[in-house]
This record gives structure tokens, sequence and C-alpha cells, in this order.
């Protein structure tokens, strides 16, 4: 069906919508920001590996391990949505990404710390009977979980997104043969 010659003129003269060209982002510079989401990766499994014989070695029963454990999901429904929201948001001077990576980055260092420490923690706060339950120390234990738990979410979800900046629409050519 051909165009009226109204139609085929305006067509002409109006130029070609281009989309703008995005600067090529390196991929050193993509790797580094990747390399952030590996870090995040080593936290959750540190924070798997060690759980159930470190929990067992403070004493606490298995009843409450599987307690402990509803942490990440919880902390995770409310931080990661409230923190994607926040820095969607942010007009931080270093981006919108950058200040809750490392808030959470630290956090992170925090938490590892208390957990590390947890016993002699407890030892600091009371517990020194060896064949007791150590109140103390699984206080210390279960704070620096939790906060190991809300730092990665804290992390993961802003690195997610810088990696999504970063790179932006990617176009994947699917070669079937």
């Amino acid at each position: 069906m051909a165009l009226p010659e109204a139609d085929r003129r305006r067509t002409r003269d109006r130029p070609a919508v281009v989309p703008p060209v995005r600067p090529r982002v390196p991929l050193r510079k993509v790797f580094r920001v990747a390399s952030v989401a590996c870090g995040i990766q080593f936290g959750w499994a540190l924070q798997l590996s060690l759980l159930t014989p470190y929990v067992q070695e403070l004493g606490i029963p298995h009843a409450f391990a599987s307690v402990i454990w509803l942490c990440g999901p919880i902390s995770g429904f409310f931080v990661q949505p409230l923190v994607g929201h926040m820095s969607d948001r942010c007009t931080s001077k270093f981006g919108r990404r950058r200040p809750f990576i490392v808030a959470g980055a630290a956090s992170i260092i925090v938490a590892v710390v208390i957990i590390g420490y947890a016993a002699d923690i407890g030892w600091l706060f009371g517990d020194r009977n060896r064949g007791e339950v150590k109140v103390a120390a699984i206080c210390a234990f279960v704070v620096g979980f939790w906060l190991l738990d809300v730092a990665n979410n804290v992390t993961q979800g802003p690195c997610r997104a810088l990696l999504a900046d970063l790179t932006g629409k990617i176009n994947i050519l699917l070669v079937v043969g």
C-alpha cells in the first residue's frame, strides 16, 4: 500500500531518530565492580559454612540454630528494597551506588570481627565456665550474624545495580548452529 504524497514528504523531511551512543565502559572497570559481587558471594559462603559448627561450639541448641537462619530472609525482605529505593534516589558526589557499597563493606568487616571474636566478647561479659551455655557469646554471635546478613544485603543490591548501570543494555547475539 503506497503512502499518500503528503505522508511520504513528511517521512522524507523528518530526520531518523538515532539513539544516543553510550560511551564504552572499560572491561577493567566492569571486572572491578564484578569483584565486589564476588566478595559478597564469599560473605554469603562464609556465613553458610561457619554457622552450624560455630553455633555448636558456642552451645546453641539445634532448634535455635534454625531460628538464627531466619535472619537472612527477614533482613533481605526489608533491607534490599529499602536500600534499592534509597540508592536509586541518592545524589552523592561519589555516585548513586558507591556510598551504599562502601557502607555495606565496612559493616561486613565489623560483623566478621564480631562473629570471629564472639567467644572472647562473651568472656568479657561474664562467660567464664567452659561447660555451660555461653549466653553473652551467643548474643554477640547472633548480633554479628544479623549484622552480616544486613550488610551483605546492603552491599548486594547496589552492587548489582551498579553493574547494570555500567553495562546498560547488552544485546547478545545467540547463534544456533
